[in-house]
């Protein structure tokens, strides 16, 4: 009984720290129109991002979409606090209706977590691509135990450098979430060599709350 209260502590007191904005999700958000999923696989980097709760924990995060025989998975690796070098491997949902092509989700699988936390299920949203230089990425986490929600905006790149005119396409749908660019933060490389690295999968900490909360 005492450990169920303590992790019950411990996710209400991590509802309050990561959503700080009240009410729903945003609806309706505009994504690409005509999205062609074989053309965004590969390997993106993440030059800049917004987090809604302010906390500026990953750096020179990459997304590597790789291919299986089971389906489409996506290896997020990071550098977390400049010091350990962490990843992520989650599992794409490819949405039934076409017309929803860029609203994807991805699910994590954590066998040694307890069993409502296994299959944990993120929306992946891409609101803007070229395909070959830029992308922007949208996730948006509800808790109706707070009735708050919580925003993280990647903002992607084919090379580890953005150029200014795809940086600009690339953050015209942050006006759709009333997103000031000037409140995004750019990755740091100067911390890309971490100190430490850890060969057991994290926790997907850049949709920043590990536990379902719909």
């Amino acid at each position: 009984m005492l450990k169920i209260l303590i992790l019950f502590v411990l996710s209400v007191c991590s509802v309050f720290g990561y959503f700080t904005l009240p009410g729903d999700c945003p609806k309706n958000v505009p994504v690409k129109e005509e999205f062609r999923l074989a053309s965004f696989l590969e390997k993106w980097y993440q030059t800049h991002y917004y987090s809604t709760d302010g906390q500026k924990l990953n750096n020179c995060s990459v997304i590597q979409w790789e291919t299986t025989r089971t389906g489409i998975y996506l290896n997020q690796s990071r550098v977390d606090r400049g010091l350990f070098h962490r990843y992520t491997i989650g599992k794409l949902e490819i949405p039934p209706r076409i017309e929803d092509a860029a609203r994807l989700n991805v699910s994590f699988t954590f066998p040694d977590a307890p069993r409502r936390l296994t299959v944990r299920r993120y929306p992946f949203y891409v609101l803007a691509t070229n395909y070959n230089y830029y992308a922007t990425v949208y996730t948006c986490e509800y808790s109706p135990l707070i009735d708050k929600h919580f925003i993280y905006v990647w903002i992607l790149s084919r090379h580890q450098i953005l150029n200014d005119v795809s940086k600009e396409l690339a953050i015209k749908p942050l006006s759709a979430l009333r997103i000031d660019p000037k409140n995004l933060v750019k990755d740091d490389l100067s911390k890309c060599s971490p100190k430490y690295f850890e060969d057991m999968q994290a926790e997907p900490m850049t949709f920043r709350y590990p536990v379902p909360i719909h």
